[in-house]
């Protein structure tokens, strides 16, 4: 598509258009479908015949001193809006039982418990709505399938 009034010369308004052109079946549609971008050890699928205790020995020789860094906690999906919520919740209760009770030590106790139940709380709700999004990609995913199958036909 070409803007009148855009930065772009004609010569790059007739190259986008021939890329339109071309055949849409070359371009990688899903994520699955495009080979991994870095190389990592839960693409290597595990031997099916190894028993439990080989599968915790192969596991912990993987373990490093640098998976324990704070920093990976970050990559863990819904860790950052359980802890979020965990701690709003600490706060929240922490402070409404210190105002109506006075009491540092009930205070302490309660905000640790509305950080346990708010981050539980949270976890669960994260996880819950990425398997709702999950299952609702993977549907679309077979829609798209079977309509192109369709077409082919």
């Amino acid at each position: 598509m070409v803007w009148p009034f855009g930065k772009r010369s004609t010569q790059s308004a007739e190259e986008e258009t021939a890329i339109e052109g071309k055949d849409k079946t070359e371009h990688k549609i899903f994520l699955e479908d495009v080979p991994p971008k870095f190389d990592t050890d839960f693409q290597k699928t595990a031997p099916q015949h190894t028993t439990q205790s080989r599968e915790m020995k192969r596991i912990l020789s993987n373990l490093s001193w640098s998976d324990f860094h704070p920093s990976n906690l970050l990559a863990i999906p819904c860790f950052r809006d359980a802890g979020l919520a965990g701690f709003s919740c600490l706060f929240v209760f922490s402070s409404v039982m210190f105002l109506y009770h006075k009491d540092v030590r009930k205070a302490a106790n309660w905000g640790f418990g509305g950080l346990m139940l708010g981050a539980t709380f949270a976890w669960e709700q994260c996880n819950a709505q990425r398997r709702r999004e999950q299952q609702a990609v993977q549907m679309a995913q077979e829609r798209y399938r079977q309509r192109r199958a369709r077409k082919t036909e």
